[in-house]
């Protein structure tokens, strides 16, 4: 995957979060319903997981995620 695609997945996954509390069904059908090709379930998953593990993205309870304050920073360096 491109840095670009990558960066694009990244901020999509930040823009939805941003609007509230998520579901991981809804976020990753949200997510691979954009118009990028490179958008899929195998794709997602690995820039969930990259946002989970450096804290841009919290876990709020089962399935439901949320943007954090540090993912709102970076959210701004990907616009």
């Amino acid at each position: 995957m491109k840095d670009e695609e990558r960066d694009i997945l990244r901020k999509t996954i930040l823009e939805l979060l941003a609007k509230g509390f998520v579901h991981y069904t809804d976020l990753e059908k949200k997510v691979c319903a954009t118009c990028h090709s490179f958008a899929t379930t195998n794709t997602f998953k690995p820039q969930l997981d990259y946002l989970l593990r450096n804290e841009f993205v919290e876990r709020a309870s089962r399935g439901i995620y949320h943007i954090t304050e540090k993912g709102r920073k970076y959210l701004v360096l990907l616009t």
